[in-house]
């Protein structure tokens, strides 16, 4: 019995993961590619060792059509498929963003298409692909047919699911966020701190690497009030002055960060109503 068929729309880091995993499990067969650039579709045909170059034609007929483009793009990628002549009644079409609900690809439901959003909670960087997604959790919202038909895609993979509120699709992804990428910018302003306090870069990190990891260790096994540390947790007043005025001299946009941080600190502290409030007040002080 031949395998379900994949149409890739957007063949980058994720939805070539996708593809190549989907593949190499012998889960799926590849049928057509289409990008914006030629290259990008023959670099995929490449990785893929198969493939068909449908940026100036038709997608042939399949079981699932994954939108993988940039969040921009989607609703044109959606425009797009209204047009295809060979898109089958009853197949599913999903996209993998985190920031937009699978309601941005309602139009296809006319068509008789089932539309779904499956979005990966792991960081798909420059550089060499992701060997396996197995333990990656992924957030799933859409139609009930659709996700029923997904589901041991990616169960097949190793990863794991939990369901989501297509309405409550931005705030999930403000705090993947918040979990990756602007986990990279405090990375980067602590970096600052240490280059400024005459620690260099290359030493900087692995001097702070134990410590981070220790820290997400903690994570793991407490709640974050319990994980907390530091002058805030201490109610250590002076040092939270010293530093808010060190960081403010050194970039105002590093102070922000440690006097936005130390708010949400501080409600996490267990401290008494008069520390609290003394805190409160020096970190909600502008200079």
């Amino acid at each position: 019995m031949p395998l379900p068929t994949l149409n890739l729309i957007g063949p980058g880091r994720l939805g070539l993961t996708l593809a190549s995993l989907w593949q190499r499990h012998g889960v799926l067969q590849i049928g057509g590619l289409r990008a914006r650039q030629t290259s990008t579709v023959a670099a995929a045909q490449a990785t893929l060792g198969t493939g068909l170059d449908c940026s100036d034609s038709p997608l042939p007929p399949c079981d699932y059509t994954l939108i993988a483009t940039p969040d921009d793009a989607i609703p044109a990628a959606v425009a797009m498929l209204m047009k295809e002549p060979g898109l089958a009644v009853d197949s599913v079409v999903f996209h993998a963003s985190g920031a937009l609900s699978s309601e941005v690809l309602a139009p296809l439901r006319s068509r008789g298409i089932h539309v779904a959003s499956i979005h990966p909670l792991r960081s798909f960087a420059a550089g060499a692909m992701p060997a396996t997604l197995a333990g990656t959790w992924c957030g799933c919202e859409g139609d009930a047919q659709a996700l029923a038909r997904l589901g041991p895609l990616f169960d097949a993979l190793g990863a794991h699911r939990f369901q989501l509120e297509s309405a409550h699709k931005t705030l999930y992804h403000a705090g993947a966020v918040l979990a990756c990428n602007d986990l990279i910018a405090l990375m980067e302003t602590a970096l600052r701190c240490m280059a400024a306090a005459g620690v260099p870069r290359e030493q900087a990190w692995p001097a702070l690497r134990p410590l981070i990891d220790g820290t997400l260790a903690n994570l793991d096994r407490l709640t974050p009030a319990a994980a907390l540390t530091g002058p805030i947790a201490r109610g250590d007043r002076q040092t939270v002055l010293r530093q808010l005025t060190a960081t403010a001299e050194l970039d105002p946009a590093v102070a922000a960060v440690y006097r936005s941080l130390g708010q949400v600190a501080l409600q996490l502290a267990r401290l008494s109503a008069e520390q609290e409030q003394a805190l409160g007040a020096l970190l909600e002080a502008r200079p």
